[in-house]
């Protein structure tokens, strides 16, 4: 499975999740940390990504009323952060069997 997750959500369910993330990840300015890419869950990245985890969940809970899987927002999350990085392309045209 790649990071879209579409196999657990609709369109609407989708898009919403991708744009709630980008809104955010912008609010919050997580690509101006000076630490993207710490990964010991104390940094304030982590603690940020964790967080925007937490309030997406919620937000999708109210919005559509059902729980989606865990891994639907992480996978979300990170394509968003793609996205605004303008790298989501490359991960699309990617051979099958790199993915």
């Amino acid at each position: 499975m790649g990071l879209d997750c579409r196999e657990f959500l609709d369109v609407k369910e989708y898009e919403f999740l991708i744009n709630w993330f980008m809104r955010q990840q912008k609010q919050h300015q997580l690509a101006e940390l000076s630490e993207p890419y710490s990964y010991d869950g104390y940094s304030l990245y982590d603690q940020k990504v964790n967080q925007l985890i937490a309030e997406a969940t919620i937000a999708f809970k109210e919005t559509f009323q059902r729980e989606a899987p865990a891994l639907v927002f992480t996978n979300l999350f990170h394509l968003a952060e793609l996205e605004l990085q303008g790298k989501r392309d490359r991960l699309i045209k990617a051979p099958k069997t790199l993915q």
